[in-house]
């Protein structure tokens, strides 16, 4: 059997077409020009919309990379859900969905040009405090473990969720040498230890 590859996509809804076509445009033109240099102009050639368009979707070029990010941390989390779904227990549902976070990062044709070259366009949405991207690991990280470690008090989820979207974060910004599985089953094992041995962590 093929294995799916890893970055097809259902068709967006037709209300999210025309959004979904620029952030296609800005993907294309980041990889043939950098996103340092990509324009408006640029996007909205590759669109085949005007910019008056664009404008209407998205009010500064600011506003069109986040959104960009944002997107590819949506179909990055869309993954790990899948990842972890068939895991009941805590551990391997850590280990799978960290496995697929670096395998992500690794494969994307977009974040290591982006990182080698000009890492101050892609760093601040990733490292500002109280960003989408940052909430939205912790969000999932939460689900995770509120349905695989309800005993632990909420206030550790929250915690471990934290240090575990940080992580994603930090391992999307420089990957670790090591294969995927050793390191997703290392950082796994860290998460679940610390649970286990706070007082009030034990089941």
């Amino acid at each position: 059997m093929e294995e799916t590859p890893l970055y097809e996509v259902e068709a967006p809804a037709p209300e999210d077409a025309t959004r979904a076509r620029i952030l296609d445009a800005v993907f294309a033109c980041a990889e043939r020009f950098g996103l340092g240099r990509t324009t408006i102009a640029d996007v909205a050639r590759e669109a085949r919309l005007s910019r008056q368009t664009l404008y209407r979707y998205f009010p500064s070029r600011h506003d069109l990379l986040a959104a960009l990010v944002l997107r590819e941390e949506e179909r990055l989390v869309a993954r790990v859900r899948t990842a972890i779904e068939p895991h009941a227990e805590l551990r391997p549902a850590l280990e799978a969905a960290f496995t697929m976070s670096l395998k992500t990062f690794r494969e994307h044709p977009l974040l290591d040009k982006v990182m080698a070259t000009e890492p101050q366009e892609l760093l601040p949405f990733l490292t500002v405090e109280a960003n989408p991207v940052m909430s939205m690991g912790m969000k999932l990280t939460e689900q995770v473990l509120a349905t695989r470690a309800a005993h632990v008090p909420e206030r550790l989820r929250h915690r471990a969720a934290e240090i575990c979207a940080r992580v994603f974060i930090s391992y999307a910004i420089s990957p670790p040498d090591e294969a995927n599985e050793v390191v997703a089953a290392s950082l796994a094992e860290l998460v679940c230890n610390g649970l286990s041995d706070h007082p009030g962590g034990q089941s």
